[in-house]
């Protein structure tokens, strides 16, 4: 998880320093315009972007080129940055000015500096050029918040939720037309200029830092995360569009209030049960593509990635298994480990892609000739592992001698040189009252005793010694005595036994 989200966030960080750049130029450009040509050439459309609603004040606009300049700044080296660490300070020292004006009831003459404002005089509107006691707040949290944005205190996406929700109740306001929110004479007026000018400095400083909490919410793969991103937005935008196609359905005589109450209700209904049931599909989905991953993990875990049989890891499991059945019936089991000769010599002369492929055409033909209730796997190397269960130790050493030359000619198969031998060493339980590691141990023991007497043979434990010769490719013979296996017990040496 750490590491798709690292790279997940690698396109994003790289993006970062553009939209933060973007966001702070667009809000200097922004305070700019509207002091040169709003307010110094009277171009009214630039001071209100709709007519007849509340301006953008001169102030306002000063504290806008602040707080651009000091996010334009705020990536930069230290040499520079105390600029605009200068800037938003400003901008707060500006703002805190202004709102003690409408705390404390005094006037100190700075509302309509430089320009007078003609059009709230000419409405009668109290305190000509002040901003609004909302939007001076919003200057004091965004200036704060750009001088914290590179400290300890990492409180710069906190500060800055009042502010993008204020702006954004603000577009709304203007959307459905509610003078609350954009009249002259409202105490929360905010123009619509200034609510777009601070949601662009809000999504400025969310992109300013590379490891803040909004840019791990925007790239992380956890579930409930990716989830929220994709419901946050329909949650905003489906009852947003509803009411506002409700307004436009009353104000044109469509319906009337309890047709368009009905409409609405009805329609954030469906959308909501749509919404819901999208989401429990795509939860299913992943759920779905979660459990493929979860069985093919824990497929390759368990397998070998050569010969496709089951790893030392799974065949352990399914020897557990076999064992706990074996014992809880009281049948016999033969556990048999296949080590091909001279492999090495094979892998030096022929090269390692000649030994795969001999391994591959062993582990193929071993697989043919056992029954589908036999366990076979790869150890690794060059050692093949077998139980076989419900047998004894008659019917064992028969199937490894069956074995061993199946192995022998399989391997001729495959032209001059790739021919080679193996030594098979057997273990034998009657009742299955050992454990794998035991029965491992035992048949690894007899093994490298067939292959230390020549190699080409079958050895096994039996009751009278720790380890008899059960046969080998030259005569085809079992040293020891049908009787001597009859009862199938593994018998281990002192030294396996502690």
């Amino acid at each position: 998880m750490v590491g798709e989200n690292s790279e997940a966030t690698a396109p994003l960080a790289s993006v970062s320093p553009k939209v933060a750049a973007l966001c702070g130029a667009f809000s200097t450009l922004t305070g700019a315009v509207v002091i040169v040509i709003g307010w110094g050439l009277n171009v009214n459309i630039v001071r209100a972007l709709v007519p007849g609603t509340v301006e953008m004040k001169p102030s306002t606009a000063v504290m806008f080129m602040l707080c651009g300049i000091a996010l334009l700044l705020a990536r930069v080296s230290d040499r520079w940055r105390w600029i605009g660490w200068t800037c938003s300070i400003a901008c707060v020292l500006i703002a805190l000015t202004f709102l003690s004006e409408y705390v404390i009831g005094w006037r100190l003459g700075i509302d309509e500096m430089p320009f007078r404002d003609t059009f709230a005089h000419a409405t009668h509107i109290a305190n000509p050029g002040r901003p609004a006691p909302t939007t001076l707040a919003c200057f004091v949290l965004t200036g704060v918040t750009l001088f914290a944005l590179h400290t300890r205190w990492r409180i710069e996406e906190v500060l800055m939720v009042p502010v993008a929700a204020v702006a954004t109740m603000c577009l709304v306001g203007y959307a459905y037309s509610i003078p609350a929110f954009y009249g002259p004479a409202s105490a929360a007026k905010m123009a619509l200029n200034t609510g777009i000018a601070f949601l662009a400095v809000a999504v400025g400083v969310l992109f300013a830092q590379d490891d803040g909490r909004s840019q791990r919410a925007l790239t992380s793969t956890d579930p409930g995360t990716v989830m929220a991103r994709r419901l946050i937005p329909l949650a905003l935008l489906v009852p947003l569009s509803l009411g506002w196609l409700r307004l436009l359905g009353e104000e044109a005589g469509i319906f009337g209030l309890r047709m368009g109450t009905w409409l609405l209700t009805m329609s954030t209904i469906v959308c909501l049960i749509a919404v819901i049931a999208w989401a429990a599909a795509s939860l299913s989905r992943t759920d779905a593509h979660r459990r493929r991953l979860e069985s093919e993990l824990q497929r390759l875990a368990g397998e070998d990635e050569l010969t496709h049989l089951a790893n030392r890891r799974g065949f352990v499991e399914r020897l557990n298994h076999e064992l706990a059945l074996a014992g809880r019936h009281g049948s016999p089991g033969a556990l048999l480990i296949i080590d091909l000769d001279q492999f090495k010599a094979i892998n030096d002369t022929h090269g390692h892609a000649a030994g795969d492929e001999l391994l591959r055409r062993i582990s193929e033909v071993l697989e043919a000739r056992l029954r589908d209730t036999d366990a076979l796997g790869r150890l690794g190397g060059d050692e093949f592992v077998v139980y076989l269960p419900q047998t004894d130790a008659d019917a064992g050493a028969r199937v490894a001698e069956h074995l061993l030359t199946a192995v022998s000619d399989a391997s001729a198969e495959l032209g001059d040189g790739m021919r080679t031998t193996s030594s098979i060493g057997v273990a034998f339980d009657s009742s299955s009252s050992h454990g794998p590691e035991v029965m491992l141990k035992a048949a690894d023991r007899a093994m490298y005793r067939a292959k230390r007497a020549g190699g080409n043979r079958v050895d096994a434990f039996e009751p009278s010694a720790p380890v008899a010769n059960v046969g080998s490719a030259s005569n085809r013979r079992r040293s020891a005595s049908p009787e001597s296996h009859g009862n199938g017990a593994l018998v281990l040496s002192k030294a396996d036994q502690t």
